[in-house]
C-alpha cells in the first residue's frame, strides 16, 4: 500500500477558495479518471507546525502502477478548468508529491 500526498502552499487568504476547487477537482477525478483506484483519500490542512496555508491532498493506492495510471489521466481536458482555477491560489513552486510505502497498518 502507498500513501501519495500532493503538498501545496496556498496564498494567504485563498484557503477556502483552494479547498472548494480541490473538492470539485477530487469529485471529477473519481468520476472520470483512474484516481477511482484510490482506496482512500483525504484533504489535510496544517495546524500545529505546518502553516494553515499548507494543504495536503492524500490518496491511498495499492501499487505504484495504480498511482501512475491516475496521474497519467490528469492531462485530460475535463481537468483543465480545475487546474486553472487552482493556479492563482498556489504559491508558485510549492507543489510537490511525496509517496510513502505503508509498513504497518492497524
Amino acid at each position: 500500500m502507498l500513501v501519495c500526498q500532493w503538498h501545496l502552499d496556498i496564498v494567504y487568504g485563498k484557503q477556502a477558495e483552494a479547498v472548494r476547487v480541490m473538492r470539485a477537482w477530487g469529485a471529477e477525478k473519481f468520476a472520470s479518471s483512474e484516481f477511482r483506484r484510490a482506496k482512500a483519500t483525504r484533504l489535510l490542512a496544517g495546524l500545529v507546525g505546518p502553516s494553515a496555508s499548507h494543504l495536503i491532498d492524500e490518496y491511498w493506492f495499492e501499487s505504484l502502477a495504480d498511482f501512475e495510471a491516475a496521474l497519467s489521466g490528469m492531462a485530460a481536458p475535463q481537468f483543465r478548468a480545475h487546474s486553472d482555477a487552482l493556479a492563482p491560489c498556489i504559491v508558485p513552486g510549492s507543489q510537490h508529491w511525496e509517496v510513502y510505502r505503508v509498513i504497518d497498518q492497524s
